[in-house]
Parts: C-alpha cells; structure tokens; sequence
C-alpha cells in the first residue's frame, strides 16, 4: 500500500512541478496556471499638509561652519582638483545660513 500511495504522491508532484495540468470544461482541455496571484491594490496617502517650511536654526548654521573648516582641511590635506570646489561650496552655505 505504501508503494501505491508514494507512487500516487510522486504523480501529483510531477505535474505541480510542470506547472500546468489539463482540466476538461465543456469538451475542450485548458492548462490550469499553478500558482495564482491575487491583485493587490494599494492607496498611499502622504501628509503633505504636515510638512512645514522653516528658516535654518543656530544648530544648522553652525554644523554648516563645521563642515566649511572641514573641508578647508581636507583641500589643504589631499590633493585633489575637486576639494577647492567643495571648500567654496562649504563656505557660500555657511555664509548663507548665518
């Protein structure tokens, strides 16, 4: 009994590996999808009636210091074309924050 039912087992898997198996609706055969997934839709609301603009802080202003030494650090430290650029950058944001 066991032989036929393993041998029973291994059939059905065998077409669930396939993928497919035929199913008889109104004297025509079909393939039958084996895995079926469902529609999911999904609403995403943003609270955009939350976000508030606001003029940088002293803590802004400050880390933006921090960053321009930093950088005038670096440019004077590695060679690199780009650390100039980034140093003057640096710079106009602190100036601006102040």
């Amino acid at each position: 009994m066991a032989g036929k039912e393993s041998a029973a087992v291994a059939g059905t898997e065998n077409t669930a590996v396939a993928g497919t198996e035929n199913t008889a609706v109104a004297g025509r055969t079909r393939p039958v999808p084996a895995i079926v997934t469902p529609l999911t839709k999904v609403n995403l609301a943003l609270p955009f009636s939350k976000i508030t603009v606001e003029e940088p802080g002293r803590d802004t202003a400050e880390l933006a210091s921090v960053v321009a030494a930093l950088a005038a650090v670096v440019e004077r430290t590695a060679d690199d074309p780009f650390l100039p650029e980034l140093h003057k950058r640096a710079v106009a944001l602190a100036a601006r924050l102040r």
